[in-house]
């Protein structure tokens, strides 16, 4: 370790660039994966309150849950506790008012009675025709403010605000089963919905005409999750084995450069194992200060970005993915591990 500390001192910019090179990609790493965990939290918040097992829906809907139609009345048996079942309707919609501009939203058709009811932060859940509980982050919209729905007529009463509930980018407005039947499909409907919630143990009788999905299946295929979720991984993927090779060839040239003095340590009795050692010990503090230069960095620029942008930070993401990066750094490293060991001190200081 002494040694390895001493070396890095006498070549303070050879290896300052090491450790900047570490940092901007650690940096950006660390942001890619707040990007990629925030549009995916974005994606599928509201699904994760359920705290449910699987979702029934129809089978032509492709596992599309806007797609899908059921009749509730024509289901097979459902066995289970009636309390560990909920019906859910769900369209795309824009939320609008006199004094809001247009925005996307998420409508949700539930029981509040039912499990899959929002957990509030302020107001209260509905309880007559035609109240509506919001995500806070449609912009401008508070407690008792009136809405429309998708350009129609009717007005909507704010009465309560729930927080993090998304579902495929949208913030999640919540209507009554009720009123979200007579939105989509007029002043006849009856028992409409799109699909049906399960847990704790409850199943449907198996039909051709449905299909069964676990909620994660459900999630997968949201439209443009699976493969959001792919092309991140990747690209933070390549940057890791980036980090290994970037680390591996500075190393060696650096290793290259310091064959003499390497071979007159060895004279002076100096092993290859201590070598090696002062080796891994560079890449490893190396690592260490780039990527918690990295980090640091990384937190910081969460307090300056907007709150438009989708970002959120996972601390076992970080975690992980700190421990990844310092071990690639070390792997890197091993590159240089053999050039060391095959250094002949004779010839070493004779080259000189």
């Amino acid at each position: 370790m002494y040694l390895a500390i001493k070396e890095m001192k006498h070549a303070k910019l050879r290896y300052s660039l090491i450790i900047f090179t570490i940092f901007l990609i650690a940096y950006l790493i660390y942001f890619l994966t707040g990007l990629a965990y925030g549009l995916a939290n974005n994606n599928r918040s509201a699904i994760d309150h359920w705290d449910a097992e699987r979702i029934v829906m129809s089978q032509y809907a492709n596992k599309n849950l806007a797609a899908s139609e059921l009749q509730a009345q024509s289901l097979p048996t459902i066995k289970g506790a009636k309390k560990n079942r909920a019906y859910l309707g769900q369209m795309m919609g824009v939320v609008s008012s006199a004094k809001v501009k247009k925005q996307n939203t998420s409508v949700f058709g539930v029981d509040f009675d039912a499990f899959l009811k929002p957990t509030l932060i302020k107001g209260r859940l509905p309880k007559a025709t035609r109240e509506v509980v919001v995500d806070d982050s449609l912009q401008d919209i508070k407690i008792n403010q009136e809405i429309q729905l998708n350009g129609r007529s009717e007005k909507y009463k704010v009465v309560g605000l729930t927080t993090d509930h998304r579902y495929n980018t949208q913030p999640v407005t919540y209507l009554s089963l009720k009123d979200f039947r007579q939105m989509r499909y007029g002043p006849a409907a009856s028992d409409q919905v799109n699909a049906i919630v399960l847990r704790d143990g409850a199943a449907i009788k198996k039909d051709d005409q449905l299909t069964n999905l676990t909620i994660k299946q459900l999630i997968d295929n949201i439209p443009g999750y699976g493969p959001q979720v792919k092309t991140f991984a990747l690209m933070i993927g390549a940057l890791l084995i980036i980090v290994a090779f970037i680390v591996g060839i500075f190393m060696y040239i650096i290793t290259i450069e310091k064959t003499t003095v390497y071979g007159v340590m060895r004279t002076q009795g100096i092993s290859g194992g201590q070598l090696v050692s002062s080796l891994i010990w560079q890449s490893l503090f190396l690592g260490l200060i780039g990527v918690g230069a990295g980090l640091i960095g990384n937190l910081l620029t969460t307090l300056v970005l907007p709150v438009s942008v989708p970002y959120a930070n996972n601390s076992l993401l970080i975690g992980a993915f700190s421990a990844v990066l310092l071990v690639m750094t070390v792997i890197g490293a091993l590159f240089s591990i053999w050039r060391i060991l095959k250094i002949n001190p004779l010839d070493a200081i004779g080259g000189a």
